[in-house]
């Protein structure tokens, strides 16, 4: 064995080997790097010889995708994936930019069965280097004692042959290959005889290039990683063309880090699902998502998510229309210029690769109906929001629905928390109460009693909740740069509705229909209940409070008729509110927005508004 800080490979006299798995950026990288530093006369790859031309050509064409299909006995086509992130396909494409003889010297064979070994994650090329690897490669696949089949014996024989009559015509030959043969193809390349062998025949073979929509779904490397190998690829040329740098010794990191990769696609995307639906996307989903995949990966052996998982955390952790964000950039490959004019395929994966999982996205519709419906949205110029008075606006009733079924759920689980903390432990008597408590039973085992989970006394009720999205307080300078500009109060209509007062972004700020403004909440209370609450932004009992927020609290509960107030928010209240509440016999429940569905939190915090209850008919044509 052999090699440097930047490249590793195997030697036999003038016979360098590189091993490899087969469509990884990682291990593509392994064998550029290997290429620049060994400076080969020529390169031979492990694939079908019979396919040499079209192999040839498709690897000339890179960064441009290229199939090569032929068929089996049973006309049945077989399919050969040429993309960038592949190592065999590096090394012909290297060899051909410095115009050095390129050959695939692998035994044609047909129906080879497909093998799916447990190996370590390559990204781990990335910490430990190739040398690392492949000696932990070879001491996993050492310990299983499986021998190899009679033609992987007849492929090794093939190569070594051809290897070796390369080494007579070249001074320095530089061979990739799997992991699972290069060492024993250099080591047979000693031998003085090898037997005859055959390629099956071969009547068609042909190149083509995919489409869009199949260049999407069926590159072992998802298009962002390759566009970022690429660009790595590119400075790296350049880099070694200047003669600043070797390969030992490079300004930047190649191939590219493939966890930073995924979280760059993560907030690359995040920028357009903001702009595409208005949603804000918040700091933690990032963290989440990281986290989600991390574990994902780790429990099928992985240190890094493939792209369904990657795709699957943004679904969870967020929703579908960013997932589908996600999605449109990490399959997006713009480099399908078929410039030599190949028969463009429309293949699935299951073409390819034969297996695959469905993904599907359930997207928040724009809009219902289309036709003229479109051209009005997209045109925004000649909507007004002019109500004829202060009390004509109204709200979006499905939107009231949700608001007020999420303001159920809060009363619940506010009610629950109280219980939980009123709850004790105490022997059992007659009743085993709400189950029996292991952890007590234990703890006095030696008084040979059992203990019981006894609940707290219910509270008496719920009688209003808060949410603080955003407290929209004053900047370090004491200036007040109010984003949620608009505080007004609203009553219920019917018995079903609460009192609400909230703050809010204009309703001016984005128009979207013709008297229907998109607004945005930054808190609001709830009060139950209805047709009882004055304007709390009016009223003088409150100008000492020092935020919006403090203002919907102390209104919370003044108007609560119940005893406990619900208060969530990203940071508790001030200790001061807590006892203004016990002067009154009222308690708040305070409950970390973190612990609540974003999802939820994020379609409840954007509301529509509009002038008159006349437009509730055509509302839903331009809310969504």
């Amino acid at each position: 064995m052999a090699g440097s800080d930047a490249a590793f490979y195997l030697q036999q006299d003038n016979i360098y080997g590189v091993p490899i798995i087969h469509y990884n950026m990682e291990m593509a990288a392994q064998v550029k790097l290997a290429f620049e530093l060994l400076q080969p006369d020529c390169v031979a790859v492990e694939l079908a010889e019979t396919m040499q031309l079209q192999l040839l050509h498709a690897a000339s064409r890179l960064p441009d995708i290229s199939v090569v299909c032929t068929y089996d006995p049973e006309h049945v086509p077989v399919y050969y994936m040429c993309e960038p992130c592949d190592g065999a396909f590096e090394g012909l494409r290297s060899a051909l930019e410095k115009g050095l003889p390129a050959f695939c010297i692998d035994l044609d064979i047909n129906n080879y069965p497909e093998m799916h070994e447990h190996v370590p994650d390559p990204y781990s090329i990335q910490r430990v280097g190739l040398e690392a690897y492949y000696k932990a490669y070879r001491h996993a696949v050492a310990g299983k004692g499986v021998s190899k089949s009679q033609t992987d014996q007849q492929r090794e024989l093939y190569m070594a042959r051809r290897l070796k009559e390369l080494s007579l015509t070249y001074d320095k030959v530089l061979f990739i290959g799997g992991m699972y043969h290069v060492e024993d193809v250099l080591r047979l390349t000693t031998r003085d005889a090898f037997p005859p062998l055959n390629h099956v025949p071969r009547s068609v073979v042909e190149i083509g290039t995919l489409t869009e929509e199949s260049c999407r779904e069926v590159l072992a490397e998802p298009a962002f990683i390759s566009l970022a190998y690429e660009e790595s690829r590119h400075l790296l040329i350049e880099s070694l063309q200047d003669n600043e740098h070797t390969p030992d010794h490079l300004t930047f990191t190649f191939p590219p880090d493939r966890q930073k990769l995924i979280f760059q696609l993560y907030k690359d995307a995040s920028v357009l699902y903001t702009e595409n639906t208005g949603c804000e996307f918040p700091g933690y989903n990032l963290r989440n998502m990281m986290k989600f995949v991390r574990n994902y990966s780790l429990l099928h052996d992985r240190l890094m998510p493939d792209l369904f998982q990657v795709l699957t955390a943004a679904k969870g952790c967020v929703d579908h229309n960013y997932a589908y964000e996600v999605w449109q950039l990490a399959t997006s490959y713009p480099h399908l210029h078929n410039v030599d004019g190949l028969q463009t395929l429309k293949l699935s994966v299951e073409d390819v690769w034969g297996h695959s999982k469905i993904l599907r996205f359930h997207m928040r519709e724009t809009r219902r109906k289309g036709g003229m419906f479109r051209q009005r949205r997209k045109d925004r110029s000649n909507f007004r929001f002019k109500p004829p008075g202060p009390f004509s606006i109204c709200s979006y009733p499905p939107e009231d629905v949700v608001v007020e079924r999420f303001g159920d759920f809060l009363q619940k689980k506010g009610t629950q928390i109280l219980s939980e903390e009123g709850g004790r432990t105490i022997p059992f008597t007659s009743s085993i109460e709400d189950g029996i408590d292991t952890r007590e039973t234990i703890r006095h085992w030696h008084e040979h009693k059992l203990y019981v989970k006894a609940r707290g006394k219910p509270p008496g009720g719920v009688g209003s909740v808060v949410i603080i999205f955003d407290p929209d307080k004053e900047d370090e300078q004491g200036q007040n740069e109010e984003k949620y500009t608009w505080k007004t109060t609203w009553l219920g209509e019917h018995s079903q509705e609460s009192d609400m007062a909230f703050y809010a972004t204009s309703m001016a700020n984005n128009v979207v229909g013709p008297g229907i403004s998109r607004c945005e909440y930054g808190g609001f209370m709830m009060s139950y209940p209805p047709r009882r609450m004055y304007d709390v932004w009016s009223d003088p009992d409150y100008t000492d409070c020092r935020t919006k927020a403090e203002v919907l609290l102390m209104a919370a509960v003044d108007y609560a008729v119940k005893p406990v107030v619900v208060y969530v928010a990203a940071t508790p209240p001030r200790s001061a509110l807590k006892s203004f509440a016990k002067r009154f016999g009222k308690k708040i429940v305070y409950i970390p927005i973190g612990q609540l569905s974003p999802v939820i939190l994020a379609r409840i915090r954007i509301f529509h508004v509009l002038d008159g209850h006349d437009k509730r008919d055509i509302a839903d044509e331009y809310i969504f």
